[in-house]
Order: structure tokens, then sequence, then C-alpha cells
């Protein structure tokens, strides 16, 4: 049955976002859905058997493809080393642009620096950049031609694509692939973790087929439609990160990409600027990636986020959950996927158990719930939530929850997202979790250090905590800065050290009421910080956690304490 939703008046299917510069015009939508149908309104249930033969449609290729000329794969493109090959005559007319000159087939590209020869140069423009400075470059580059919103320069001998807004054209592009891919394409988003999600997630569906997806932080209204240019035509399944700073983002990315499974995985106070300033806003944004779902769509939902659990699913789509267990309520109130067991190992690992029950599936009585143990070689508890978000999507495509745990096995932390660097030498661990931060992340961090130390009290190691400011978080910033002070300090941290004006002002606020700061010291930034803390990080052995959004470059701090030491994963 549909569930009740509190956030319906402010995240409703007919909500219209706000339209940013660069979602200007509407992408055609074409294609199969995939073999999933609902039965109109309300929960849609798909069982768990016919799960199991959506996977084996995909696997042979019989429920794929009814195009004609089209192979059994799901994909139906050629591709080279760049991804999908376009001809000047097909890029004119997925891009609705004029064809000047005709050129060789090749895949698509928008850096110059980075082009390959053969590629088609795509002259993104931007407030603050213009790529028809660098088409020259990419000529000298051996592009195989240019799509530009401009006349081609003076001896131009490439192919040439004429084109009102050279971001619609790459997005219409992007568009076309997905046209033509059959196979699943999941969507992930979420304010917290959605790039290690994104990782699991892949692991999760290896034994699905070949995955294709989103590489670094490609996840934005660039990132994404590179993506699936990029995609290879051997895919079979496609998982996408999907990001936003403001309303109408994601319901655009949903547009381009029109995942088949889609999931939010938490809502949490991260780029409040671009939303209103508030957490209603955060849900109001995210959940644009249900409102746009159609029918047979699998929405995934965080059941423990009473945020992402209030958000509204479209009727005809099914709704799957995962999420820890229910200690009052029966066994058809658990989530799909439950999460139990979580036990960390200092910074070397963290194991729990995951459950896939057999509520979503009320008409099957011969399947029962099944169970198995997750061991992951890396710090943090909050990976196994990501885990079990991942297993969600593993379990919609049909996938046994025994091969999921497996897989999910293999998982090493990305670069500057909790890595854990050991500086033998000096006596150096660093967890390297500085690519960003928000509240929840930061809070996040500090708990997998107290906790790491807490279950090794032989570990007499010194605890350093280093952080730059949490960007974008709107009126309230100050107050957010101030918590994550308190709750170091609470930590009992044997040094703070602070970067950006947001946390100098909250050491100060602190301070005024009478708070113990003297394990703090703040920098102007990262360098600033590092040379008034280098020498007592440098004194003795010591655990050093370094975080902060991406602006801050907190990763200068972490190639100052590393460099020109042996670097040694844990």
């Amino acid at each position: 049955m549909q569930r009740a939703s509190p956030l319906a008046a402010v995240c409703s299917t007919s909500f219209t976002p706000a339209v940013p510069y660069y979602a200007r015009t509407s992408i055609s939508q074409e294609g199969d859905r995939g073999v999933r149908s609902g039965a109109g309104g309300g929960r849609t249930v798909i069982e768990r058997k016919d799960r199991r033969a959506v996977r084996q449609s995909a696997s042979d290729g019989s429920a794929w493809h009814e195009e004609e000329g089209c192979s059994s794969a799901p994909a139906c493109w050629e591709a080279d080393g760049g991804g999908v090959i376009f001809s000047g005559e097909e890029i004119a007319r997925v891009v609705e642009g004029e064809l000047l000159r005709g050129g060789p087939r090749g895949s698509i590209g928008t850096d110059s620096r980075s082009l390959l020869p053969g590629q088609w140069f795509v002259a993104l423009d931007g407030y603050n950049f213009d790529g028809y400075a660098f088409v020259e470059d990419a000529a000298r580059a051996g592009c195989a031609g240019a799509v530009s919103s401009r006349a081609p320069p003076t001896g131009w001998t490439g192919g040439y694509v004429v084109v009102a807004d050279t971001l619609l054209a790459l997005q219409r592009l992007a568009a076309d692939v997905r046209n033509r891919f059959k196979g699943p394409v999941v969507g992930i988003t979420g304010s917290v973790g959605k790039t290690t999600t994104r990782a699991l997630t892949a692991l999760a569906l290896r034994s699905f087929g070949e995955v294709h997806h989103t590489r670094g932080n490609l996840n934005n209204h660039v990132g994404v439609p590179l993506t699936l240019l990029r995609m290879p035509a051997t895919t079979e399944v496609c998982v996408l990160e999907l990001g936003m700073s403001g309303f109408g983002e994601i319901a655009r990315l949903a547009e381009i990409a029109r995942p088949t499974v889609r999931v939010v995985i938490n809502v949490a106070p991260v780029h409040l600027e671009g939303v209103g300033g508030s957490l209603q806003g955060v849900a109001r944004a995210k959940g644009e990636l249900f409102a746009t779902a159609v029918q047979g769509d699998i929405c995934v939902v965080n059941a423990d986020d009473t945020w992402v659990s209030s958000l509204p699913v479209p009727p005809g789509c099914e709704v799957l959950t995962f999420g820890t267990v229910r200690q009052d309520s029966s066994d058809e109130a658990q989530p799909d996927i439950v999460l139990s067991g979580v036990r960390s190992t200092g910074f070397r690992e963290v194991t729990f158990s995951l459950t896939e029950t057999a509520r979503g599936n009320a008409e099957v009585t011969d399947v029962p719930s099944s169970s198995d143990t997750v061991t992951i070689s890396e710090p943090g508890a909050h990976l196994a939530m990501n885990a079990a978000a991942a297993a969600a999507v593993a379990a919609a495509l049909g996938l046994p929850l025994s091969d999921v745990c497996r897989d999910l096995c293999r998982f090493e932390s990305l670069e500057m997202r909790m890595r854990v660097i050991e500086v033998p030498a000096r006596g150096i661990l660093c967890l390297d979790d500085s690519y960003n931060a928000s509240p929840a992340s930061v809070r996040s961090a500090l708990r997998t250090l107290h906790n790491a130390r807490q279950g090794q009290p032989e570990d007499t190691r010194r605890a350093v905590v280093l952080l730059g400011d949490m960007l974008e978080l709107g009126p309230h910033s100050l107050q957010y800065h101030e918590d994550i002070l308190d709750a170091c300090l609470d930590h009992g941290f044997d040094l703070v050290g602070l970067v950006g004006p947001e946390y100098c002002r909250a050491l100060a606020s602190v301070a005024a009421r009478g708070g113990d700061v003297s394990a703090a010291v703040a920098g102007a930034d990262a360098a600033n910080l590092w040379e008034k803390v280098k020498g007592a990080v440098n004194s003795g052995p010591a655990v050093v956690l370094v975080k902060g959004s991406r602006g801050m470059k907190m990763d200068y701090i972490v190639q100052r304490l590393t460099r020109s030491q042996d670097e040694l994963r844990v």
C-alpha cells in the first residue's frame, strides 16, 4: 500500500523544480524501460522469482533488445577507448545542430588536455569558462571534429557541428546513449556517502555482469552525461552517482539517466545554501529522484532515515527498504534488507550481518529469509549502512545475498575518503578523509576515531583531529561548527586543529562560554595550520584524522604528513 507522507506538501510528484541555467530544454526520452511493470496505484510487489528472471533476461539478452540491428547485449552501439562513437551526421541529428563539415566517427570529449586522437570535442560554455577558446587545442590533439556554439576558426579542416547550447548538446548525446541501453540503470543520491555507496553497489552487482559506474566526482550536470557517454558496449548494468547543490538538479539528471533503480541513502545538512537553508529543502531536492520515477521503477529507501522514508513514491513503483532491526515491530514491518551486528575492530575492519527478508515478497511462501556476514577491511561503522543500500540494489535485481556479501568484502576505501595511510618511520597512522565534509560526515569520522581507540585501550597513540570548514551550510553554519568543536572536546582528543573562518568563529564562541579549548589550535588555511601543528604531530606516535570541505584543501596536510615516507596501506 502507498505510504503516507508528511513531506507530500514539499516534495510531491507535481512539484515543478526551479530550472537551473543548464536545464533549459527537455531531453527526448525514448526506449524500453526494461522488463518490469507495475500494476497501477500503490506499492507494486515484484516477486523474488521475477527479479531473478529479470537478471536472467539481462544475462541472455532475450528481453532487452527489440531494436532492429542491435546485438543481443544490453548496449546497442560501437565504442572506442573513449566511449560511445558518433559520426558528425549522428551528432547533428541527436543534438539538433547544423552540420557544417562531416568528420570521422569518434567518441566524445570535453577537455582538450585529455582529449584522445579521433574524439569529437564538445566546447562547453559556462559562467567561468569558454570552451571555444580551446577548439584549436583540440585540433592539435587530433580531434575528429568539434561541437560549438560559434563558427569554426579560419582554416578549420575537421568535422564541425554548430549548436545553440553546447551543454544541452552534451546532455542530448548522453540521453541518446541511455535510450539505446536496455540494461538496468541505478541512480544513487544522498547527502552523505554517495560515492562510497556507489562503489559498494558496483561491487555488489559483480555477479550480474559487467558494471559501468561513475568514476571520481563525475556526478553533476556534466559528469553524469560524460559517464553515460563513456559506457563500453559490453556494459550490462550502469551505476550512476547523482549530486546536487540546489533544486531541480536531481530532476534534470534523472531526466537524462532515467534510472530504473533509484536510491536515496540519507538526508543531512549539506548544500543548505542552495535549498533554502533547511533539511526540508534537502529532502525536497533529493526526493526529486523518487518524484520523477515512472511505473515499474524500483525506489530503494533508507528505512532508518525519517526524511527519506517520508518521501513520496509515485504509484506503480516498487519500494525496497534497508535499515536496522525494528525491535518493537512485527516481521512484516522489518526492512527488506536488515543490517545487524555491526562491530568495528580498531582501524582495520568492520564486520556486520545482512539479512534479506521475505517481507517484500508476501506472495512467495517458499522463500525464507537469508543472512550473511560481511567483513570489510576498512575502518568505519558507517560502511555497514552503505553496504546495506548496495545489497538492496542487488536484491532489486534478483542477485543472491550470499554472492552479494562475498563481493562486498572486496571493498577498499577510495582516495581521500577515510583512507588509512600508515607512516611507520614516524609512528603515524593517517585517516585521510579530506575529500569533503558536512556535519553528518564529520560526526561519523569522529566516531570512527573515538570508537577505535575505545575498543583498543592498549593503543597509546595520541589522537589528533585536523578539520577544515564545512561549506555551504547557510545561516546556521556557525552553530554546526560549534557543535562539531564541542564533539571534539567531549571526545577528549589530544590535539584539535581547525582551518577556516567558521571554525575560528566557533572556537571564539566556545571559549567565550567557558569551554576548555586548550587542545585546539586554529589556522587561516591548511598550510598555516600545518606550520603550527607539525611539531606536535611529529613528536611521537599518533593517529591523525584529516577532514574538511573540498574548498579547504585539507589534502595539503595529508601530503605533508605522509611526504617522503614509506606509505603502507593497513
